[in-house]
């Protein structure tokens, strides 16, 4: 078993390698710090943890962390493609304006 301490620095050590994404579950009040420090942190319970993190699941075990991450992917795509849109957009009004007679 790892103390509180002991999983946010084991956390943070991976975390600070470059190209790592460092992931973490946590059920309880001593999974707190580390959640926080994740890059993905998902709270398989609706106590303490789950203020913590910024996934919470309401089944108690990992096979929910499949679906966190089908979710931000579409999330990401969403936003890029919303993006895209309001670049598009405003693309189009200024060359709009810019082509009017005077």
């Amino acid at each position: 078993r790892m103390s509180q301490d002991q999983k946010q620095y084991l956390i943070e050590s991976l975390a600070d390698r470059r190209g790592c994404t460092v992931g973490m579950c946590g059920d309880g009040a001593n999974d707190c710090g580390a959640l926080k420090s994740a890059h993905v942190g998902v709270s398989l319970s609706e106590a303490e943890a789950s203020i913590a993190a910024p996934f919470t699941s309401h089944t108690p075990n990992i096979s929910c962390v499949l679906d966190v991450i089908k979710e931000g992917r579409a999330a990401l795509v969403t936003s890029f493609q919303c993006f895209k849109y309001m670049a598009l957009y405003s693309v189009i009004q200024v060359s709009v304006l810019l082509h009017l007679p005077s």
